[in-house]
């Protein structure tokens, strides 16, 4: 019998209610089984991975204007990078 996402939760759910020693006399999977589903519901509960974008970050323009224009005042102490040159 397949369960179904609804099912699995519950299982689960009600598995942290009943002793481990009593799963196998009270749930008609293996122990494992429930495990197995509680590890897929938390990793998908910590799953950012949607949220991520590819490379650094953008320096904001701000940022850049700041380090140009202290490049341009201070020639001397500026690296050869942001010189301009």
């Amino acid at each position: 019998m397949r369960y179904e996402p609804a099912d699995r939760l519950w299982l689960t759910a009600l598995s942290h209610l009943i002793p481990r020693s009593r799963w196998a006399e009270i749930f008609p999977i293996a122990p494992a089984t429930l495990l197995a589903w509680h590890r897929t519901l938390v990793a998908k509960k910590w799953d950012y991975s949607n949220r991520r974008r590819p490379g650094r970050p953008p320096t904001a323009a701000a940022v850049k204007a700041l380090i140009l224009r202290m490049a341009a005042e201070n020639p001397s102490t500026s690296s050869p990078s942001t010189s301009g040159t």
